[in-house]
This record gives structure tokens, C-alpha cells and sequence, in this order.
């Protein structure tokens, strides 16, 4: 039996198709984890904001990232302090929730609270625990950023 040039030329091609299609499958692959693993992580998010917690906080469970802008202290308790939604105060202006923003309550679980003064933005690394009757979102990390009271309206 004698093969024909074309028959070769056509189980060539066939296997270069083949070929192709397994390198764009592989590729698609690719993407198509790179995409879960951005969704998954984040892509340089700094956490979920205070406005996105506040319906339920038990909701999320364990060790959770949280930014927002700091708003009052105790008076009693130096570590306890406010933390308010950064959107929600740029729009209101008020840092004392007069405006029906929730102030998130905020305790500081190291020996002495860094510096940060109302207006600062910060990103809080913690949990959601029970303090008495009050939800309190406990502290272990804390990154200070800009303050932002002279952007709120007047």
C-alpha cells in the first residue's frame, strides 16, 4: 500500500494542530488560575472597608483585614477606640456617626496603641470578638496612612 504526499501532509498538519491546541489549552489554563488567584487574594486590596463588615461581622470568621479612618477614643481604655467607613465619612463629614454611619469598636490587643489621631486611614488586622454587649473588632496589626480630615466637607 502506498501512502499518498497529501495523506502525509494531511497526519502533519493534523499533528501540528494537535500540538497547537494543547500549548492554547495549557495557556488558557494559565489564565484562567492567574484570574482565581486574583480573585482569591486580591490584587494589592488593603481588606475588606469598615461599611462592608458592619451588616454582620461574625460573618467573617477568624483573622480579617479592615480599613477605615479613625474617629474617636475612649476615655477609659486607651486601646479602645472608632473607626468609621472612609466613603461614608467623606460624604457625611461627621466623624461621630451622626449621619447613620456605624462606628466600628475597636480594641487595640498590644501593650500600648500606636500613634494615630482622628482622621488617620488605617488598615486593622484582627477579629470580631464579644466585649460584654458590644461587638469589638480586636486588633494585632495596625498600618497608619494619611489623615484625611481636611478632606471632609465643611
Amino acid at each position: 500500500m502506498v501512502i499518498s504526499s497529501d495523506a502525509v501532509q494531511y497526519q502533519e498538519v493534523l499533528i501540528l494542530m494537535k500540538k497547537i491546541l494543547s500549548s492554547s489549552k495549557l495557556l488558557i489554563l494559565a489564565v484562567l488560575m492567574l484570574t482565581v488567584a486574583v480573585f482569591a487574594f486580591g490584587c494589592g486590596s488593603d481588606g475588606l472597608s469598615v461599611g462592608e463588615v458592619q451588616h454582620d461581622p461574625f460573618a467573617f470568621a477568624g483573622e480579617v483585614t479592615i480599613n477605615g479612618t479613625v474617629t474617636s477614643f475612649s476615655p477609659e481604655n486607651p486601646n479602645l477606640f472608632g473607626v468609621m467607613d472612609t466613603d461614608e465619612l467623606l460624604i457625611c463629614g461627621r466623624m461621630d456617626g451622626s449621619c447613620g454611619a456605624w462606628i466600628m469598636p475597636t480594641l487595640y490587643a498590644g501593650a500600648q496603641l500606636p500613634a494615630i489621631t482622628p482622621g488617620d486611614n488605617v488598615v486593622l488586622t484582627g477579629e470580631f470578638v464579644n466585649m460584654g454587649d458590644m461587638v469589638t473588632f480586636q486588633v494585632t496589626d495596625l498600618d497608619v496612612g494619611n489623615n484625611i480630615l481636611n478632606q471632609l466637607p465643611q
